[in-house]
């Protein structure tokens, strides 16, 4: 028998490994397009929580406060949406100072007075709202 054309078991077959494939495309294809728009809202809101950083104030320590009243002295911002945005963000601080610190535990050489004394502040500055929350810590020496 000489055959010229493909048959339609051959055809079924090649129509299902090639939808197969496309679906498989579409898939990479939403995924990566998720992806980016998460990493994208990550770094927006992680610059957010810079601001924070830039203007600590610390009459703010151990409250918590929109993230628009925490900055709208340092900025005019006249823009109903961004105001709007920037007001369901809250920040907390929280304020944690230590004036003696072995990094081994050891009593003896805190009361050592050979040892010079410091004090280590850490600051933890949260900013968060319903869906997402991201926090930085300030660690200084005085």
């Amino acid at each position: 028998m000489n055959k010229k054309a493909f048959s339609l078991i051959e055809v079924l077959v090649a129509v299902v490994i090639l939808s197969t494939v496309a679906v498989l495309l579409f898939e990479i294809s939403t995924n990566s397009k998720n992806n980016f728009s998460f990493l994208s809202k990550k770094g927006n809101f992680t610059t957010l929580a810079s601001l924070p950083i830039m203007h600590s104030n610390y009459k703010y320590h151990h409250r918590e406060i929109e993230l628009y009243e925490f900055i709208k002295d340092s900025y005019d911002i006249k823009d109903d949406d961004l105001r709007t945005y920037l007001k369901d963000k809250k920040v907390h601080f929280t304020y944690e100072e230590f004036t003696s610190f072995s990094p081994l535990g050891d009593k003896d050489m805190q009361e050592d007075s050979s040892i010079p004394s410091f004090t280590i502040v850490f600051d933890k500055i949260e900013v968060y709202n319903k869906k997402q929350s991201t926090f930085v810590y300030k660690i200084y020496m005085r």
